[in-house]
């Protein structure tokens, strides 16, 4: 048995890039590393990242991820006893015990480009650009869903939901002005980043419609900054569905299909459970079609279409034409549905209202019970 103070000196010697160097080729791009996901049928890089300076791998794509350890216990098998003595061998360590002996170069890496199929067609846009664009802090629309009155179990949801949608932000100067965006990634089922969906938020959630320029896509921002030299495909699109990388981790679920991705994080915080009900958003009311839906139609997942309540004839003629049985659901935005949520209400609307509502009731009844309370209300403003 190793003891706890070997123990950690192996943790401590143990570096990531050199471990799975030893069984796979990695590709250097910028502060990380890349290669093809040892544990799903990769095809395209950027989904699996190796990064020295948090000493660890992830796959975003089919969410493998871990240290030096969790890399030989999932990709060789090796039980965590055996992975530290794989690990002191390497590095030099003596073990105080009866010492297995490993051939730590037993699994030659293989090329990159061996492992690539010949006909695979060159990514459009590096899935590394996602982790480089993820602080959350001055996001507008992130605050005030920060802000909303979720119960415990929903906020602790909240961060979850942010993490698994990969939620992201940036800034720049637009006109002589510096504006503030939130990213929605488009990855597809393979963790393939598509494109991205900037959108302008005003501090109360809604968009920010000041000026025409309050949304724009990745390839549109990508072409005005003129990185043509960077990709010269940068002038093409490509789309999904917001939340389609959750597809593969969660394969029994029911997709809800909704037009905005603000809809689909509220509906994920509001009643989550990715396991059962994945919440999808086809980015505007004319993308709800069947080439958008094409990852779902082919793995025939069953969906359910919540439209908005000015788009449920749209939405019922597209759901016509898709060739594929759906439902669709429209109880929110017709008998939940109150004049005070507008006629351009989507389910979303209908339940923050009916969630504030909620917990108005219960201030109510607890000031009738406590006279002290009802004080304290009056005199901070309290709702």
């Amino acid at each position: 048995m190793i003891d706890k103070t070997t123990e950690q000196t192996i943790k401590d010697a143990a570096n990531i890039v050199d471990v799975i160097s030893d069984f796979l080729t990695l590709k250097k791009r910028g502060s990380h590393y890349e290669t093809l996901c040892p544990f799903h049928d990769d095809r395209r890089l950027g989904s699996f990242v190796v990064s020295p300076s948090h000493n660890c791998f992830v796959c975003y794509s089919c969410g493998a991820k871990g240290g030096p350890i969790e890399f030989l216990i999932k990709y060789n098998g090796m039980t965590y006893p055996d992975a530290l003595r794989w690990l002191a061998q390497k590095y030099g360590i003596f073990v105080d015990e009866e010492q297995k002996k490993f051939d730590v170069k037993a699994s030659k890496p293989v090329p990159l480009e061996d492992r690539l199929p010949p006909d695979l067609p060159p990514r459009l846009w590096p899935a590394r650009w996602v982790d480089y664009y993820t602080t959350l802090d001055t996001d507008n629309l992130v605050r005030w869903l920060r802000r909303q009155p979720w119960d415990e179990v929903q906020r602790a949801r909240l961060r979850e939901v942010l993490t698994d949608y990969r939620v992201g932000h940036t800034s720049f100067a637009w006109k002589g002005e510096w504006h503030e965006w939130t990213i929605f990634w488009q990855l597809d089922a393979d963790g393939i980043l598509h494109n991205g969906h900037l959108m302008k938020y005003r501090e109360d959630g809604h968009r920010d419609k000041a000026t025409d320029y309050n949304q724009t896509w990745l390839h549109a921002r990508m072409k005005y900054a003129d990185h043509d030299k960077f990709d010269e495909r940068v002038n093409s699109a490509s789309y999904c569905l917001f939340g389609e990388h959750l597809l593969t981790r969660y394969p029994d679920a029911t997709v809800n299909v909704v037009e905005s991705e603000k809809t689909a994080l509220i509906m994920a915080t509001a009643y989550g459970n990715n396991a059962t009900q994945l919440w999808a958003a086809c980015a505007g009311s004319q993308n709800l079609n069947a080439e958008r839906l094409a990852p779902l139609i082919k793995g025939k997942r069953r969906i359910v279409l919540f439209p908005d309540r000015d788009g449920i004839q749209l939405w019922a003629q597209k759901a016509n034409q898709l060739g594929y049985a759906v439902d669709m659901n429209t109880q929110a935005v017709k008998q939940w549905w109150r004049e005070c949520d507008g006629p351009k209400a989507d389910i979303a609307d209908v339940v923050l209202r009916i969630i504030n509502e909620r917990n108005k009731s219960m201030l109510e009844k607890i000031k009738e019970k406590n006279p002290a309370v009802a004080m304290l209300a009056a005199k901070f403003n309290l709702q």
